[in-house]
């Protein structure tokens, strides 16, 4: 929360890169929810579409995305080689499917007990 409260003060954009932390591999789907900070960029990938294709994405808060779009457009479309991919999005949305209706959280605390 500190870190939060500075990067307002100065008026730095809070990123966090959750590529190998996000969609459960902490016991909260995203690392950035045991701090409690909601960041201005969030990186994903890797689990997004659980390892089966290669998908990655930067999700932006409104104020952020409206900001590099320049008020109007399609925000944050930088044009990397899978972007909008569709096989892709499908697997990312049958992959999260998938995760949320089973018990990551169980799995995860198994995983921490035996470390």
């Amino acid at each position: 929360a500190r870190l939060r409260a500075l990067c307002d003060r100065l008026e730095v954009l809070l990123i966090f890169d959750e590529i190998a932390t996000g969609f459960g591999r902490t016991g909260r789907l995203f690392a950035s929810e045991h701090a409690g900070v909601t960041p201005d960029i969030m990186c994903i990938g890797k689990a997004l579409t659980g390892g089966y294709c290669t998908l990655a994405a930067t999700v932006a808060t409104e104020a952020v995305a409206l900001g590099v779009s320049g008020g109007g457009g399609q925000p944050l479309m930088h044009g990397p080689t899978y972007m909008g991919n569709p096989l892709a999005c499908a697997i990312a949305v049958a992959s999260l499917r998938l995760l949320l209706a089973g018990p990551w959280r169980e799995r995860v605390s198994s995983i921490e007990a035996q470390m």
